[in-house]
């Protein structure tokens, strides 16, 4: 499914726009990491972490999808440009998930070391939860939605997986419990490999609307 064509108008876009950003937002695979930048922090204190953690995510995946066309269009960015360029972004960090490296694209050193009352924006928020794989996916996706409803489907598929986030990141401690590291590690390399045909499809599809312009 993941390989072919999906535009805003087919049934699949929700469920398309759903998964490619909860594979690139991927909490499971956050949740070891979340764990140990709030160790130190009481139950209480932590899921309140998360709580402001998710809501700045949220609400900055939202504005980058929404108004970073604008940005192009001032540079004279063509979409097309975008999607090769952003496709292969995705596809590094899809190999970095595959092989188990924690994403340079993601969190540097100095992140990790964030003040405990600063660590639910820099680096939970940003960049662990809307990264540079979620803004490039957020504003290409929302690029294909021409219509009030496609617009409504993409604002609620990135609701969604926030709220299933929220979850995941609220019980990390005892989801962790059971899948322990090696759990996290399986699934964080299944969602690299969804990512990676993600990431193809959107090169494809640039250099062919690229081809179709100038040919």
């Amino acid at each position: 499914m993941l390989l072919i064509h999906l535009s805003p108008m087919d049934p699949n876009f929700f469920l398309y726009t759903f998964i490619a950003f909860f594979i690139i937002i991927d909490p499971l695979a956050s949740i070891p990491f979340f764990l140990h930048v709030a160790e130190g922090t009481n139950e209480k204190e932590y899921r309140a972490i998360i709580r402001k953690a998710i809501v700045v995510a949220t609400i900055i995946l939202i504005l980058f999808s929404f108004f970073g066309n604008y940005a192009f269009e001032a540079f004279g960015i063509k979409m097309f440009s975008f999607k090769v360029a952003g496709g292969i972004l995705l596809f590094i960090i899809s190999l970095e998930m595959i092989f188990g490296i924690r994403t340079r694209t993601e969190v540097s050193p100095g992140e990790e070391e964030e003040d405990k009352d600063d660590i639910a924006i820099t680096p939970m928020a940003v960049p662990l939860l809307t990264g540079p794989g979620a803004i490039t996916t957020g504003i290409v996706v929302y690029s294909e939605a021409h219509t009030i409803e496609e617009k409504i489907i993409f604002l609620v598929a990135i609701l969604l997986v926030f709220a299933l986030s929220y979850v995941i990141l609220y019980f990390s401690h005892e989801i962790f419990g059971v899948l322990g590291k090696t759990g996290t590690t399986v699934i964080m390399r299944i969602m690299g490999l969804l990512l990676s045909a993600i990431a193809v499809q959107l090169v494809l599809e640039g250099i062919g609307k690229a081809i179709a312009l100038f040919a």
